[in-house]
């Protein structure tokens, strides 16, 4: 019988909760290294980077708040990491690029996170690390 505190289920919920807290605590260091911005910062420019261009579409990808998105936005705007502009298909909605400024800080923080991350992965073979992110993705 399966002991249920050690259940596959929970004991997911605990390695994932503990990765993400030190991963995301190494992450928010390198960013105010790097630059004058914080994790949602970073993680909408990461998230516009691969193709989310509408604040709506931020919204519904990072699970945040529309008004932390909204601020995030206009903090990223007033800094020149990005561009906002009208959607030419509906006037309603707004589209958001980065600036070149925008892709070089994303870029920045980017080389300083991943020595840390592949430091973390070299932990595993090289098989096992290509199934754990197919398993994540698909999760």
């Amino acid at each position: 019988m399966v002991d249920p505190a050690r259940a596959p289920e929970l004991r997911l919920l605990d390695a994932l909760f503990r990765l993400n807290k030190a991963v995301l605590a190494d992450v928010r260091t390198h960013i105010a290294a790097t630059a004058d911005l914080d994790l949602a910062d970073f993680l909408a420019l990461r998230t516009i980077e691969l193709g989310v261009d509408t604040p709506s579409g931020l919204v519904q990808d990072l699970g945040l708040n529309p008004a932390v998105v909204s601020r995030t936005l206009t903090k990223l705007h007033r800094a020149g990491l990005i561009e906002r502009r009208i959607d030419p298909d509906d006037s309603r909605r707004s589209r958001v690029t980065l600036t070149g400024d925008g892709a070089g800080t994303t870029a920045a923080i980017a080389a300083r996170i991943r020595p840390g991350l592949a430091q973390r992965l070299r932990r595993l073979e090289p098989d096992t690390i290509q199934g754990l992110l197919e398993s994540l993705e698909t999760l």
